[in-house]
């Protein structure tokens, strides 16, 4: 059985918090771009580095995210992923950050990747392996296109 939604859990860290003890805005980012290389290793075998040695990788095209609760310093949470949609060179990433018991959202977020050629800066197209993968980890979102009913979805649904 393949899982489309990985999910780990980590440790906010002091260093990534700001003077009030949250988690600093920008360093949520950062962990749920680590979260998603974490989940695409221990999930998939799938390995960036790997990918980069062949030439190719992706690059951030756009983030839309939506701090909802603060997460504090020293607070396991929960960060779990999962591809909306794809095409030949992007794909849609749905992330979002639980707390511990999973009950509460604190952010939400979707990043669009491009797939590129390192040598060339320009866009390439993914490989048939990866788009077979792709199909079979993609979530449906059932008509929801936009990103402020994605999140209203997700917090109904907690």
């Amino acid at each position: 059985m393949i899982i489309k939604e990985p999910e780990a859990l980590y440790t906010v860290r002091f260093s990534d918090c700001d003077p009030f003890g949250h988690l600093n805005n920008a360093s949520y980012i950062n962990y749920f771009m680590n979260a998603r290389e974490d989940h695409l290793s221990a999930t998939y075998n799938m390995h960036l580095k790997d990918y980069a040695s062949k030439g190719v990788g992706w690059v951030v095209a756009q983030h839309q995210i939506s701090y909802l609760k603060p997460a504090f310093v020293a607070e396991k949470v929960h960060i779990f992923s999962r591809v909306l949609e794809f095409s030949n060179n992007h794909i849609l990433v749905e992330m979002w950050m639980t707390d511990e018991a999973k009950k509460k959202v604190k952010a939400f977020l979707w990043s669009k990747f491009v797939h590129i050629d390192l040598k060339t800066g320009k866009k390439a197209e993914h490989d048939p392996e990866l788009l077979k993968l792709l199909e079979q980890i993609k979530v449906e979102h059932n008509g929801i296109d936009t990103f402020d009913q994605r999140v209203g979805a997700v917090l109904q649904s907690f």
